[in-house]
């Protein structure tokens, strides 16, 4: 008679064996680079990925005030769509790219998702003295009509380009990605302050913190606006410059404001009257439409705030001075 339970040992030991090809080939668990990061600190979910920035949960008051706008000489085409001021609340921590997106990091998703390649960019027409393209020229992230490497931010693109390229950046980590609200946004480009601009309400010190409109960028298209005596940097960088030119605001985020146009995941909207208090995009307004911040490289210098509005179609309008910032949520 055989001893069950030196049977019973050696079927758990064959079993054991039996299952052993498929136990080794379960995946390990996935590690969250975020995790046990603090506010300040900063991660990358793989070699080749933006670098984040951990920003802290908090309170700040999103839009201006009459008072800013005056102040800053807005034109009430502007700065109307900049009110009421909303007080806000953030929750929770997450993280922002610490740059604009590279050229060089959408080439990747380009070339990873077998995009196509756009023919069409809005750029500037000194025929008709505007930014609304060149009749029978191709343009597009790859070629803007002037020099760029891998380095520089990518220009020449959608809202739609923005979102899925933050979708791509989830499928390949497995953490959310996404375009950020316009409370998350603003939240960051303001560092922690309340001032008008992360180091003050002076604008003096702009051309040193911000790469809006120079002497080469005016000479470059041909100076054909009007500038009624206002600050205008001189400098011989014109279009874009390369990503972290300038210093980092508190929060370790470069170029929130100037060099180009960020897409925003905000439907439009005309003012902040309504908008959500928590820090969620505005979902309420012009899907259609989608709003973007921080100005560009040829941006008059009140344009470079934290709470001026832009914006444009989202499907397939790429003005030449917009580019993508994508946010991650903390797990």
């Amino acid at each position: 008679m055989s001893n069950p339970i030196r049977f019973g040992a050696l079927a758990a030991t064959a079993l054991t064996l039996l299952l052993a090809p498929a136990l080794a080939a379960k995946p390990a668990p996935k590690v969250d680079a975020a995790a046990g990061k603090k506010p300040g600190e900063f991660f990358k979910d793989c070699p080749d990925c933006q670098e984040m920035a951990i920003i802290p949960a908090g309170s700040f008051v999103m839009g201006s005030t009459p008072e800013e706008r005056a102040r800053e000489g807005v034109p009430a085409s502007f700065g109307d769509h900049e009110g009421p001021a909303t007080p806000v609340t953030i929750a929770k921590p997450f993280a922002m790219a610490r740059t604009e997106t590279t050229r060089g990091q959408f080439a990747l998703f380009v070339k990873d998702t077998k995009r196509p390649i756009p023919t069409e960019c809005a750029v500037y027409n000194p025929a008709k003295d505007n930014w609304a393209g060149i009749p029978g020229k191709i343009y597009n992230w790859q070629d803007t009509g002037f020099k760029q490497t891998d380095a520089h931010p990518v220009a020449c693109v959608s809202y739609q380009d923005a979102a899925d390229y933050a979708a791509w950046m989830s499928k390949k980590t497995g953490h959310t990605y996404r375009v950020p609200s316009e409370a998350q946004w603003e939240y960051v480009a303001h560092g922690g302050t309340t001032t008008a601009r992360p180091w003050g309400n002076s604008v003096t010190p702009i051309c040193t913190k911000a790469h809006i409109m120079t002497t080469a960028t005016f000479a470059a298209i041909g100076s054909p606006e009007s500038w009624m005596d206002e600050l205008m940097c001189a400098s011989d960088q014109s279009w874009t410059m390369p990503v972290a030119s300038f210093d980092a605001n508190a929060y370790g985020v470069y170029d929130m404001l100037g060099n180009l146009w960020e897409w925003i995941g905000d439907c439009a909207t005309p003012t902040h009257a309504g908008a959500p208090t928590d820090g969620s995009a505005q979902m309420n307004g012009d899907c259609n439409k989608r709003i973007s911040k921080g100005g560009a490289f040829h941006s008059r210098v009140w344009l470079a705030r934290p709470a001026t509005r832009g914006g444009g179609q989202s499907g397939t309008n790429r003005p030449v001075a917009s580019t993508i910032r994508v946010m991650r949520e903390i797990d």
